[in-house]
């Protein structure tokens, strides 16, 4: 059986577009999780497009966030100072 080609270019784009908005609105909430998955998709796009401006604006994003968590929030467990506690890095970074 012939594995399927996948979504075009245009739908992948729109996609990515609406997965980084979906990370904006669930991070506002203070809904990391959610957020940190968003934004994680939205890197397989990008990947997926080959499009380097994408994963450095995910990348910045990643950035960013993990700043404001560590700062604001360093009880929440993919902090940088509570995945430390464990042995190992939060899921926000590279």
């Amino acid at each position: 059986m012939d594995k399927p080609s996948g979504m075009d270019d245009s739908s992948l784009r729109k996609l990515y577009s609406n997965l980084i908005q979906i990370n904006q609105e669930t991070f506002a909430g203070a809904e990391y999780d959610v957020a940190y998955h968003a934004l994680s998709a939205a890197a397989h796009c990008a990947a997926s497009l080959k499009e380097i401006k994408y994963l450095s604006q995910v990348e910045q994003l990643a950035v960013q966030q993990l700043a404001w968590i560590d700062a604001h929030d360093p009880e929440y467990e993919h902090s940088t100072q509570s995945a430390s506690k464990r042995g190992h890095v939060s899921v926000y970074s590279k």
